[in-house]
């Protein structure tokens, strides 16, 4: 999978909750790997970051987290 696969997908937990769409290239990378660490969504104000881990399925126009992980507002 490339990223551009992944932006401009919506990221909704298991339980239904919209959280918002990838955008741009919003990741955290490993500099050492290269390995995608993380995801930032939302806003400026009001930004979620989901580990890469907590990625269960992606979809055609989905992405599909973990809804028992916890989302970390910065």
């Amino acid at each position: 999978m490339l990223l551009k696969d992944i932006i401009g997908k919506e990221v909704i937990d298991l339980e239904g909750r919209r959280l918002g769409k990838i955008r741009k290239v919003d990741i955290i990378m490993e500099a050492s790997t290269g390995q995608v660490e993380a995801i930032i969504l939302g806003s400026k104000n009001n930004r979620f970051l989901i580990p890469w881990y907590g990625i269960k399925q992606i979809g055609s126009r989905v992405v599909l987290i973990d809804n028992a992980l916890k989302y970390i507002k910065k």
